[in-house]
């Protein structure tokens, strides 16, 4: 993260799920959190510890909180809790591989046998967006772009459409949900994309679901230091809709029982 993710969307109001990658003896996840409530920067925050069927077994060995400083481009201000996009947008650096090594070294010296090969491309069997959307002009709204998971919405006068992009797949669009009053709304948007058993993305525009089945692949997601947009989409130059108010982003990857 809702509703035309035309280019990809994230669905809010929801807690972090563990987005966990682990090998025998040791399991990591990490989430990325925008609640906007200081400022326009995200968090992301790693888990490690002791792998318990490939997430990290409670309490963890290590917590650590990375701040995402992310510069303003255009016309937007933060307020109230809420990012306001009146056709501008936020550019973010996330390293994500770099937040997991800090993380590891801490488990380290807690626990000598602490070990996690990190990769340049990660494979995750689930990879979420959630977000808290308000909307007053109809159109696509590009939410979060990383070349590997994008979210997009695309909310109108009575429905909301989630569009998410993950590599290998590519763009995975949901079917127009009823939404009443589709603008003017704080809405809950979410996509979540699971393989157990087979693969499918379960979209959630407020109270609708739906679920998109596809083919059987993990995501591919590059971990180093990368350029992230919010209310913005570089492959395709889509800028959010002048009005597009967002009270929270999460992007979570709850990935368990990778070895």
């Amino acid at each position: 993260m809702a509703v035309v993710l035309a280019a990809t969307v994230l669905l809010g109001g929801f807690q972090p799920a563990p987005v966990a990658q682990a090998d025998t003896g040791y399991a990591y996840y990490w989430s990325l959190t925008f609640d906007f409530e200081d400022g326009a920067d995200g968090v992301l925050q790693v888990v490690v510890g002791h792998n318990d069927d490939g997430a990290p077994q409670e309490p963890p060995l290590a917590v650590q909180n990375t701040p995402v400083p992310c510069r303003r481009v255009g016309n937007l201000t933060v307020s109230d809790g809420e990012l306001k996009l009146n056709g501008g947008y936020l550019r973010c650096e996330l390293d994500v591989k770099s937040a997991i090594k800090r993380a590891v070294a801490i488990c380290k010296t807690r626990v000598s046998e602490c070990n996690l090969a990190i990769n340049d491309n990660e494979p995750y069997t689930h990879f979420r967006a959630t977000a808290e959307l308000l909307a007053t002009n109809p159109g696509p709204a590009p939410l979060f772009y990383h070349p590997d998971a994008s979210y997009a919405v695309d909310v109108q006068s009575s429905t909301a459409q989630i569009t998410a992009a993950l590599t290998p797949h590519g763009s995975i669009p949901s079917a127009p949900a009823l939404a009443l009053p589709g603008l003017g709304v704080m809405r809950s948007y979410e996509a979540f994309y699971s393989c157990a058993g087979g693969c499918a993305m379960d979209y959630f525009v407020g109270a609708a679901q739906e679920t998109v089945i596809t083919a059987n692949a993990q995501v591919s997601f590059y971990t180093p230091m990368t350029t992230v947009f919010i209310g913005y989409n570089p492959a395709t130059g889509l800028v959010a809709p002048a009005g597009t108010h967002i009270a929270s982003l999460v992007v979570d990857p709850p990935n368990h029982g990778n070895y």
